[in-house]
């Protein structure tokens, strides 16, 4: 069942959102209200049947349907994603959070009996569970691994020696009575407690309602975590008479378990005092017990019958005292509705950057949900006063957020382009972390999670997100670019010495000298060439913008490097022996060792920033599109499994950008039917609505941008032309409204012809440069079936 949503009165769009441009806690206007809706900023509906643009003012025909209605938040559904099987799980969550939070409160689901596949539950919950074993107020969004889960609190009746393991006060759930909605969740438990949580930047809020003339109890278990994650420690100090309990839990996930676990620190507080209180170390509750420390810990606190009880958890990398700090500042009287009501504030006034025209509720739902999910995550890991625990494990100040959590292998390719075209403002933060990060550990990361190196994935993918964003504007000296280039030039000229904590590029002494990786090096050489290749790209773009010319000759030079595993004969991109010899690929359908994630098939396309070069090698244009054709034709055939798609895989990163590919190739209706097929056949607004994991919202990010009919070459200025799915879409820019106008949408409108115009002018190549659209302007897509 999906959830019920509640809309919200028009009052609320003028409540105070977090301005993430300013100080963490100023506050700004939402926007403004007309009978009770949000009016469009531009681009309405006159009462004569006409639109006006709001590029010329001059008038045009009326464009089908209607701009989504606000409250925005009404079309966002949070169980999107949270169901699937296989590799199509999409690891969502339905908890509530504000943009790129760090608090994440929200349910831990199992199965009847407890159990819990680990790879179905890389953020705790899933749609098709049936019990839920504690809220717990950590965790991320859309990954294949599971890691958090720290912070667990539960509501029970009662407590006894069997409550300190979680089949004791794992429960089930009435699947009816479950609501999610940006910024809030509900669900009734079958013991009568209704729990709802909320959430702040840094702040996890639960209300718990328990049922007349029962013993409320709420359980604290640090003793317990997500599957197939270890707890390294827990601490709990209760001060019965502040009402407050302090502590860390330190738990090793799939990655954090990389450099010895990741801990969190918490100060619990409730709205209400505490009527007794308890503790308990490797499985013996005593009453009055105030502190405990070590792996198998836990609290729990008794409560008077009577009104409902608020569990506020504040939450820091750096201390309880800052756990505490960020608690009183976001939350000091444990309000439920003005936190709630403030995080709704906050979604609709993000959500309003882009409004679209269409026929379909569906389709905005879909949409919005997509622009909710890209906001998740990276995460706030700074405190209300700047401090923040480094990569070094030392605690620093920043006068801006510091964010933490980069998936960066997945999310360079589309979600860091859509924050650097609709949200710069946090894009600059996100690039000044990284900047951070590098400065204080040393090694710029590839996949930080929480204060430490995880060194997942392959690639240094952070050098195309900083390209990607100073080539679209950004000033170099704003994010650091100076001393981010020259952490990132050492690693890609030299290895690292043994020892530390970054793994940094995989036999880069050896891919210098031969010009690939070599399959000796071991798993994933061929995908390591292709990346390092791709980020030398990345690192001439920016050696030119520092004035550092023969770095940029060099690296432009290395750019081109994904040549030299180019198998003529095979005409794949395969891996090499130390002595030039191509290995011979017997079924392009399988995975082999040397790529990561994926088969030659699939990795046939991964040279986007040398798509001139690849086409060539493929043996020019008409050659190239008639392999892309049949790719997709195959594709289509394909009968989707629990396994990963042989032919185009939306589910994974390497192939993602080639039903765009066509647009490269001047074929705009080929992109136009392809990428829409994609959008269909992949997405959904259900459960199992994502293609796979989220990756942290890259997946959402390119269906965004699918649905407006653009999408970008990662670390280039470009976007190729697609078939937007809504009559009108107003992106508000920094720079000016871009307004991208499709007066034909329908399904059935993208297998004929293509045509684009810019300000009025006919496009000769279906593509833009970002410079062309950052100002504002229209762009007009003209499809016919």
């Amino acid at each position: 069942m999906l959830p019920r949503l509640r809309l919200l009165p028009a009052a609320l769009l003028l409540a105070a959102c977090n301005d993430p441009s300013a100080d963490d806690s100023d506050t700004g206007s939402a926007g403004t209200t007309t009978g009770g809706t949000t009016a469009p900023t531009t681009g309405s509906d006159s009462s004569d049947g006409t639109s006006m643009s709001p590029t010329t003012g001059a008038e045009e025909p009326e464009l089908p349907g209607m701009f989504a209605p606000a409250p925005l938040i009404q079309h966002v559904d949070p169980f999107i994603g949270t169901g699937g099987a296989g590799y199509g799980v999409g690891s969502s969550y339905p908890g509530p959070q504000v943009p790129f939070g760090l608090a994440r409160p929200g349910p831990d689901t199992t199965l009847t009996g407890g159990f819990a596949l680990a790879f179905s539950h890389c953020a705790g919950y899933h749609y098709d569970d049936t019990e839920i074993q504690g809220f717990s107020q950590v965790r991320m969004h859309g990954t294949g691994i599971v890691d958090y889960g720290n912070v667990r609190v539960m509501p029970t009746l009662g407590m006894s020696p069997d409550k300190t393991e979680v089949g004791g006060y794992r429960v089930a759930f009435d699947k009816d009575s479950e609501q999610a909605s940006p910024g809030y969740y509900a669900v009734t438990l079958a013991d009568g407690i209704a729990a709802e949580l909320t959430a702040t930047a840094r702040v996890g809020l639960q209300r718990f309602t328990f049922p007349e003339g029962q013993d409320p109890v709420v359980i604290l278990d640090l003793a317990h975590g997500l599957p197939d994650v270890e707890v390294v420690s827990g601490q709990v100090e209760v001060d019965a008479d502040a009402g407050e309990i302090r502590g860390h839990h330190q738990i090793a996930g799939g990655y954090s378990g990389r450099y010895g676990g990741v801990r969190v620190y918490y100060a619990l507080r409730a709205s209400r005092p505490f009527a007794a209180f308890g503790s308990w170390d490797d499985g013996t509750p005593v009453d009055g017990a105030a502190a405990q420390e070590g792996p198998a810990v836990g609290a729990y606190v008794r409560f008077d019958p009577g009104e409902p009880v608020v569990i506020g958890v504040g939450l820091s990398f750096v201390d309880a005292e800052h756990a505490a700090m960020n608690l009183d500042a976001e939350a000091p009287d444990l309000d439920f509705e003005a936190a709630r009501t403030a995080a709704e504030a906050a979604w609709e006034q993000e959500l309003a950057r882009v409004e679209v025209r269409g026929e379909s509720s569906h389709d905005f739902k879909l949409f919005y949900t997509a622009i909710y999910h890209t906001l998740l995550m990276p995460t706030l890991a700074s405190d209300v006063d700047g401090s923040y625990r480094g990569l070094d494990d030392a605690v620093h100040t920043t006068d801006r957020p510091y964010y933490t959590d980069f998936s960066l292998w997945d999310t360079f390719r589309t979600l860091h382009p859509l924050l650097t075209l609709l949200y710069p403002e946090y894009q600059a933060d996100m690039l000044r972390s990284l900047t951070k990060m590098a400065e204080d550990g040393g090694y710029m990361p590839r996949w930080p999670l929480g204060t430490g190196y995880t060194n997942g994935m392959d690639g240094e993918s952070a050098t195309i997100v900083f390209a990607d964003s100073i080539l679209k504007g950004f000033d170099p000296d704003d994010v650091g670019l100076a001393s981010a280039y020259a952490v990132m030039r050492k690693t890609a000229m030299e290895p690292v010495p043994p020892g530390s904590p970054y793994g940094g590029r995989m036999a880069v002494d050896r891919y210098i000298e031969l010009g690939y990786v070599p399959v000796e090096a071991g798993f994933s050489s061929s995908s390591w060439t292709l990346e390092s290749a791709y980020n030398d790209f990345a690192m001439a773009k920016l050696a030119e913008v520092l004035g550092e010319q023969a770095d940029a000759d060099m690296f432009a030079e290395r750019a081109g490097y994904w040549k030299n595993v180019w198998d003529p004969e095979q005409q794949f991109l395969v891996a090499r022996s130390e002595t030039g010899a191509f290995i011979p690929v017997d079924n392009p359908l399988t995975w082999q060792d040397f790529y990561a994630e994926g088969n030659a098939l699939q990795y046939a396309w991964y040279a986007p920033h040398d798509l001139d070069g690849l086409t060539e090698a493929m043996g020019g244009r008409e050659a190239t599109l008639a392999r892309l054709q049949k790719f997709f034709e195959d594709s289509e055939k394909e009968v989707i499994s629990l396994m990963p798609q042989q032919y185009y895989w939306q589910g994974n990163e390497p192939d993602i950008h080639a039903p765009f590919m066509f647009s490269f190739l001047d074929d705009h209706a080929g992109s136009a039917r392809w990428s829409r097929w994609v959008l269909r056949n992949r997405y959904g607004d259900h459960p199992g609505g994502l293609p796979g994991n989220d990756d942290g919202g890259t997946m959402s990010a390119w269906l965004a941008f699918a649905a407006w009919g653009i999408f970008p070459i990662a670390g280039t200025e470009d976007y190729l032309l697609g078939s937007p799915i809504f009559s009108e879409a107003i992106l508000h820019l920094a720079g000016g409204d871009l307004r991208i106008v499709a007066p034909v949408t329908g399904d059935d409108a993208v297998g004929g012809t293509a045509a684009a115009s810019w300000e009025g002018e006919p496009l000769a190549q279906p593509r833009l440069k970002h410079g062309d659209i950052a100002q504002g302007g229209t762009l007009r897509i003209d499809l016919s079936p």
